[in-house]
Parts: structure tokens; sequence; C-alpha cells
């Protein structure tokens, strides 16, 4: 099938807004930019660290050599919430007193062990104007999230070593666990809402992580997440703040295991400033309640990419940096039975962003042959066109068994502060993406728009109305099926 021409149309203009001088900035980086004269340029070490997501939490004083004096725990002092500094809230701080022992016990520990957390609770409500084969138009998630990271120790020589750990519980709120949006309102194998976990608890993230040459070299291993060294992109990269669609958030592509939360290894390395190399190899075998029991059984996926930092003059005369990368992928296990099929009791009652597309978005695909190798391949242009607006353009191609999706591209912008108000932002976003061949009956391709605006409540409350409406579902009647959802984020 080809590419619509009206598709075409809307590539050609944002093609032509990406080639404007400037480049993704961060809607909470320091790119410590460097007066320069030149149009363009590369980023320093920092910029492109930052792209690369190297992050071994240089700020915080390690666990290793101890504190001879420690610091006095002081519950009651005044402390912003945990992981968020310099907020301009519309209604105050109204949890600012119940959470301040929490807050400053976080602040405690990572003064006197180099540890520190995060804690936040997410709750989304999503309505449907139109569902398939009677299936409920309104539904709702909640998950909880309690991140550590923990510095070990920074010596000369040996380098700067960590550990990273990732704690989650999801529920689905007013539909069964076999329910998602996407399948409802026939979008799938699109994911409508990558918030949604059907895991009562599950350890996500365990990994081991170190640095050297002032992190220029980064290796980690354990358990650990692909889509954070492979097509993270700032515009895009966290449901519970951005886009709700799953689509913008990695590149579908290259295959479920991106999004997935499973044993693996990553490297990643600056070899010179405004260039890095991100490689991975994770089991596609595994999840978010799977341990390190499949290691060794010969399944992979494995990905490496490789990306530029270019540092430009925006619109509004502000240097902004950005991440322009192309990527490779390829597995042993694309869409084989062993994927289908749930591996645990967990798996089999529905499906979360922690499984890719999960079990019940892939329905109706034919396995292919087990142990056949399938690649993909793409590419991501994250520009900033001011300081305060960024673009996101991705496309991405694979071979049939890779994916459930075998052709995608997507557009996104993001305004940050748009009435003034830190870390208040609006996004929109366009996605066409063409399911497999391997779908049984054959699936149209999908078409779909999303938008969003990011209200800072409170000091700890962020909400965030958001629209989808899909253009062109895959499945069910050819015509546009709207969704409304209203999401709230607590931050503790």
């Amino acid at each position: 099938m080809r590419i619509p021409p009206r598709l075409g149309f809307i590539f050609l203009i944002l093609l032509n807004l990406g080639s404007s001088p400037a480049v993704a900035s961060s809607e909470d980086s320091n790119t410590d930019a460097e007066p320069d004269s030149q149009v363009i340029r590369l980023g320093n070490r920092q910029q492109t660290q930052f792209a690369a997501d190297i992050d071994t939490q240089s700020g915080v004083t390690p666990f290793i050599p101890f504190r001879d004096e420690p610091t006095k725990y002081e519950p009651f002092a005044d402390a912003p919430p945990l992981g968020i500094t310099d907020l301009n809230p519309l209604l105050g701080s109204p949890l600012a007193a119940p959470l301040a022992p929490l807050r400053n016990g976080e602040s405690w520990t990572k003064q006197n062990m180099g540890l520190t957390w995060n804690i936040y609770y997410t709750l989304l409500y999503q309505h449907a104007t139109r569902t398939n084969q009677g299936l409920g138009r309104d539904a709702g998630s909640g998950r909880l999230d309690l991140n550590f990271d923990w510095v070990i120790f920074d010596e000369p020589g040996l380098g700067r070593g960590s550990i990273g750990f990732l704690l989650r519980s999801g529920v689905e709120l007013g539909q069964p666990n076999t329910y998602a949006m996407g399948n409802a309102v026939g979008a799938a194998p699109v994911n409508l809402n990558a918030l949604q976990w059907t895991y009562p608890t599950s350890f996500d993230l365990l990994y081991w992580q170190q640095g050297w040459c002032d992190d220029r070299v980064v290796a980690s291993v354990g358990k650990i997440h692909p889509n954070q060294y492979i097509q993270l992109s700032r515009v895009a990269n966290d449901e519970s703040r951005q886009f709700l669609a799953g689509v913008f958030d990695g590149l579908n592509t290259l295959g479920s295991t991106l999004g997935t939360y499973t044993a693996g290894a990553a490297i990643q390395v600056v070899p010179v400033n405004g260039l890095y190399i991100n490689a991975i190899w994770a089991d596609p075998e595994g999840g978010p309640d799977e341990g390190f029991g499949d290691l060794g059984d010969g399944a992979w996926w494995a990905a490496a990419q490789i990306g530029l930092t270019p540092v430009l003059q925006g619109f509004d005369g502000n240097e902004v940096t950005g991440n322009w990368n192309v990527v490779f992928a390829g597995t042993n296990r694309g869409v084989t039975s062993s994927t289908l099929q749930p591996q645990s009791q967990a798996q089999s009652q529905g499906q979360s962003n922690g499984q890719g597309f999960g079990v019940i978005l892939q329905q109706g695909l034919m396995a292919t042959t087990e142990n056949e190798n399938e690649w993909s391949w793409g590419v991501m242009v994250e520009q900033g066109l001011a300081s305060d607006f960024d673009l996101l353009l991705q496309y991405g191609s694979s071979t049939e068994g890779m994916s459930a999706i075998d052709r995608q591209f997507n557009a996104a912008i993001r305004w940050d502060r748009p009435f003034g108000r830190r870390d208040e932002a609006i996004g929109a976003g366009f996605s066409w993406s063409r399911p497999t061949d391997l779908y049984s009956p054959s699936r149209r391709e999908i078409m779909m728009i999303e938008t969003y605006y990011r209200i800072q409540l409170t000091e700890s409350m962020q909400l965030s109305p958001d629209l989808q409406i899909v253009l062109q579902p895959a499945t069910g009647a050819d015509s546009p099926v709207l969704v409304f959802g209203i999401r709230l984020k607590t931050q503790f």
C-alpha cells in the first residue's frame, strides 16, 4: 500500500520546518551553551550526553566514602516536591506541609547516602465517542511509580558506579484488565493509553550503571528499559506528562521489545563532542514480571543508534540544541508464537506499555517462523524552533515479521510555558502507521492526531486535558473516532 498523497504533503511541510535553524531544547536541561559566532556547530560534552540520555546523577555525592558527620534531618523544613524545583503553580502549595517529612527524607538520603528517589501517582480517565463490538467507551487507569538512583562510588580510574531501581504498580478502573482503549476503538495495534499498567506490582528496573572518562563511556547491565537508550524523545517520552498514545513514545517499527522492561545490557559512548553511539542487547521474551530465567535460550533483540547534537540559533535568537539520529535493530523473536502468547497470568490479563504493544493489541496477528531474523531501521530529528518550542520528526520501516507495525511516520511539537508558568506545556502530534501484512484479516493504515495541555495546578499536581482523534481506524467503521482524556499526576 502506498502512503496517501495528503500524508506526503504533510511530511514535506514538516521537513521544511525541520530544516529551519533550531534544534530540540529540553524541558529541564541546562545545556551550558558556549557563545559562538558560527551558524551551526556541534554540542559540547554535556549537550551530547543529554541527547544520548547519559545520566549518572553527576550532582549527587556518592555513598562511598562515608560522611564523617551526617547532616541533621529536619522533617518540617520547606521542601519542593520530589524531583522538582522552582515551580510557579496556579493554586499554590496545599500539600507542602503534610509531605514535608517525606521530601526532607529524600533530601537527607541524597546528601548523606548518595540516594535519590521519586514517587508519583498518575490517574487517567478516557471517553471514546464510538467503540467496536459493544466494548465500553469509558475507562480509567491508575499507576504508582517509585524510582531510586543510588550513587555508590566515584573514584579516579575506577569511574562512577550506581544502581537504578523502579517499582511500579497499576490498575485498570471501570473495565477488566483485558480492556485496551486502542483495541476498543479499532486503532490496534496503536496503543492509545501508554499509561496503562495491568501488573499489580512489578520490579521493572534493577541495573548497575558504570561510567568512565567523565561519563563519555557508560555501561548498564541488569533489568533495563530499551527505550531509555534507543529512540528516546524529550518531546514525547513521558506518558505521565506528555502524549498518551504509544506511537509518540519510541518508534513502533523497532518491535515490542523496545517498550518493555527486560534483562539486557547497554553501552553509551561519546567519542567526540557532538557525536554519540548507543548500543543495546535485550531479551525479547522478558517482561516486567519476569526475571533473568530466560537468558541463554537463544532469543535476542539488539539495536544501535548513532546521533548528532547540533547547536543552532532559534527564531527567538537563543541557542537550541538537538538530537538527530539513525537507528538499526534486529531480532530472532519478532512476531512469533512466543511473543504473541502471554508467558504469565499477569500478561494474560491485559496489556501495558511494559509489554510493548501488549497481548490484547496484537490479537489477529499470524506468527512467523521461530528463530527467523527480522530487521528494522529508523530516523529521528528532534529540533527546537525556539527556546520554548520543539519539533519531533520520526520515520521507521521494518520487515513484516519484526513488529505489528512495519511503517510509521510521527510528527509532534511541544510549546513550553505558553502562559509563562514553568513546567506547563501544550503538545500536538500526528501519526501514520501501517500494520504488518501478517494481520488476518488485513487492517487499514491508521492515522491519528493528539493534543494536550499540561497545567501546573499546585506544586504537586499537574492536570492535563487530552484529545485524540483517530482519523482512520484500522478496523470497524472507516470514519473518525474521538477519545477525550483527563490526566492528573501527583508528585509526592
